[in-house]
Parts: C-alpha cells; sequence; structure tokens
C-alpha cells in the first residue's frame, strides 16, 4: 500500500498542469490500466480517477469513530463457515486488494511517466505556451 501511495504523491507532485493530460491517450500502452482498453478516457480523467480512489482509500483507512460504536457484527449460524474458511476467504480478498493496488500504483506511474514525456516534447520544440 506504501507503493500506492508513493506513486500518487509522485503524480501529484510531478503533473503541476494537469490540463495538459487533456486530449492525450494511451496509444502507446499496450491494454491501458488493467487490460481495459477504453478509449473514451484521456489521461486526464485516469489522472482525476486516480486521485479521486486515493482519497477514497485515505478515507476507508480513517479511524472509524461513530461508526464503529454503532456497528454490530453479523450473528453466526449454526452452518457457519468454519475458521479455515474465513482464513482462507480473508487471504482471497487480501491477495486480490494486492492486484488491485499494484495496477493502480502502475496506472499512477504510467500517468507520470506519460507527463514527463508530454513535457519533454514541449521543451524539445520550444513551443511557447500562453495561459
Amino acid at each position: 500500500m506504501e507503493k500506492y501511495f508513493s506513486a500518487i504523491l509522485k503524480m501529484e507532485q510531478t503533473v503541476m498542469f494537469p490540463s495538459l493530460l487533456r486530449g492525450v491517450s494511451f496509444e502507446e500502452q499496450e491494454d491501458g490500466f488493467g487490460g481495459q482498453s477504453d478509449g473514451d478516457k484521456d489521461l486526464y480523467e485516469y489522472y482525476v480517477q486516480l486521485k479521486s480512489i486515493r482519497f477514497l482509500v485515505e478515507g476507508s483507512l480513517a479511524p472509524l469513530g461513530d461508526r464503529l460504536a454503532s456497528f454490530t457484527p453479523p450473528r453466526r449460524d449454526p452452518g457457519a463457515k468454519d475458521n479455515a474458511d474465513l482464513q482462507s476467504l480473508f487471504s482471497y480478498h487480501v491477495a486480490a486488494l494486492r492486484q488491485v493496488l499494484q495496477r493502480l500504483t502502475q496506472a499512477a506511474n504510467d500517468v507520470t511517466s506519460k507527463y514527463n514525456g508530454i513535457l519533454r516534447q514541449i521543451n524539445q520544440s520550444e513551443i511557447p505556451l500562453r495561459w
């Protein structure tokens, strides 16, 4: 999870002008993010999506406070799965979460890399930008 937060922080620190990402697609990437080719999205939309996911993850990790006090655990039925089944289910979900975080980390690194490429092109062409 640290790699994910580090990649998002680096992306946010690097991308000073997110508007440069508008209209830029991931044509150099084989399959976009996580195997889903989404031809309608540009890098700006991915940038915004990655930032919003970060806020969602950070909000989920925040202390529960009052929500914890009102939480009542589900009742166990006599036919509930034993601890071994619960442990394997937990391991399955942790592995899936790890895969998702790896894909999001790679996506943030890709956006950062592509943004740096855009800046190199601008610097090489010496086109004056007007704000």
